[in-house]
C-alpha cells in the first residue's frame, strides 16, 4: 500500500463552553520534521502531538495549527499606591497645574494598571481534535498515495516488458554487431582471415554483453514488486532501488547499438527517472 508525504487532516472536538479545532498540513521531507503555527501551546500538549505524529508517520513535514474560539475574560487592577505617589509628585511639580488624571494618562505608565487574561486549558479537547485530524490526514496521504501508485505500477509493467524484450533480442545483437564489423572490413577493403573476424567479434561480444545489466534489471523489478505488496511501501527503499536500477539501464543503454533497441533503453532509463520522482513523493 502506498502513503503520500502530501495531505491534510482537520479535527474539532467540543464541550459546553469551548471548541477546538486542529489543522495538519504535510509535505515532503527524508525526515519527520513538525511545525506549529498560531499561539503557543504547553509543553506537554506539544510533546503529545510530536509523540502522536511520530507514531503514526515514517517521514514528511507536518504544520499543525490548534486554536478554540474560546472567549477571554479579561481582569483590570489598579496600583493604588503606585497611583497616591504619582498624585503627590505631580502636587509639587511646578510644570502641573492639576492633578486630575484619566484612565488615558494611566494606561501607558509601567505598574499602575495590570490586564489579567485568563485562558482555558485546551489539552483535553486539543488531544481529541489531533486524533481526528491524524486520522483523516492519514486518509489524504492514502488517497494521495493510490494515485501515486496506478503511475507507479503502469511504469514498472512497461519496465517489465521493455527488458522481457531485450531479454529476447539480445542474440540478435550479436549478429548485428558481426555483421557490421564484416561490412566495415568489406568497405575498406581489409584482407582478413575468418579467425581474425571471429576474435574480433569475440571481443565486442564480451565488451557490449548485456546479459549481466539485464540479470540485474529483473533483480531490481522483482524486488520493486515484493515492495509494492508490503503493508507500508517504504518511500526510501523505493528510491535506493531504482538509483541501483538507473545505473544498470544507463549502461545498458550505452552497451546497445541497434537503433531500436537502444531507443527502447533510453526509454527505459528516462521512466526510471520518472519512477525516482514519483518515490520522492511516497513516504
Amino acid at each position: 500500500m502506498f502513503f503520500s508525504m502530501t495531505g491534510y487532516g482537520s479535527g474539532q472536538a467540543t464541550s459546553k463552553k469551548m471548541e477546538v479545532l486542529c489543522e495538519i498540513k504535510s509535505v515532503n521531507n527524508r525526515f519527520i520534521d513538525i511545525s506549529f503555527k498560531g499561539y503557543s501551546l504547553p509543553n506537554d500538549l506539544e510533546e503529545y502531538i510530536k509523540n502522536q505524529i511520530k507514531k503514526k508517520f515514517l517521514r514528511g513535514s507536518f504544520e499543525v495549527k490548534i486554536f478554540d474560539n474560546f472567549q477571554s475574560d479579561h481582569s483590570y487592577e489598579l496600583n493604588e499606591e503606585s497611583i497616591r505617589n504619582l498624585k503627590k509628585t505631580l502636587k509639587f511639580s511646578k510644570d502641573f497645574k492639576h492633578i486630575n488624571l484619566k484612565l488615558s494618562d494611566l494606561k501607558d505608565i509601567p505598574g499602575l494598571l495590570a490586564v489579567k487574561t485568563s485562558k482555558k486549558d485546551i489539552a483535553v479537547l486539543g488531544k481529541k481534535a489531533l486524533n481526528i485530524a491524524i486520522k483523516k490526514l492519514v486518509e489524504s496521504r492514502a488517497r494521495e498515495g493510490q494515485q501515486i501508485e496506478k503511475i507507479i505500477l503502469a511504469k514498472t509493467l512497461f519496465l517489465k516488458n521493455a527488458h522481457h524484450k531485450l531479454f529476447k533480442s539480445a542474440p540478435s545483437l550479436l549478429r548485428h554487431r558481426e555483421k557490421a564489423i564484416r561490412n566495415k572490413f568489406i568497405q575498406k577493403k581489409i584482407d582478413i582471415s575468418k579467425d581474425d573476424i571471429a576474435n574480433e567479434v569475440s571481443n565486442l561480444a564480451i565488451k557490449h554483453d548485456i546479459a549481466e545489466e539485464l540479470e540485474r534489471i529483473n533483480f531490481h523489478i522483482e524486488s520493486l514488486n515484493k515492495l509494492f505488496k508490503l503493508k507500508n511501501a517504504h518511500g526510501k527503499k523505493m528510491d535506493f532501488i531504482l538509483q541501483e536500477m538507473f545505473r544498470e539501464v544507463n549502461t545498458l543503454s550505452v552497451k546497445i547499438e541497434k537503433s531500436d533497441l537502444k531507443d527502447l533503453a533510453l526509454t527505459m532509463k528516462l521512466k526510471v527517472e520518472e519512477l525516482r520522482e514519483q518515490a520522492l513523493n511516497l513516504e
